[in-house]
């Protein structure tokens, strides 16, 4: 049941993200975290192909969950 929850979502990530930006040069999206599951971490990939359907220059990108602040004199 969560599995289908999920894909869910993703699809309705991908309509939104098409509708407002389904003609942009370049979409930048932040990387999902992988489930910690199992059963999660075998439906991922699937999971970031419905995610990203349809968009055609994509940049995922990952961080560490912290904010870096960089100060220059």
């Amino acid at each position: 049941h969560e599995d289908i929850r999920h894909m869910s979502t993703a699809v309705r990530l991908n309509s939104k993200m098409r509708d407002i930006s389904g003609k942009a040069a370049l979409v930048i999206i932040n990387l999902p975290c992988v489930p910690e599951s199992t059963r999660g971490r075998a439906n991922y990939m699937s999971f970031l192909e419905v995610l990203t359907e349809g968009l055609n220059r994509l940049l995922l990108v990952r961080g560490t969950g912290g904010e870096v602040i960089t100060v220059y004199n």
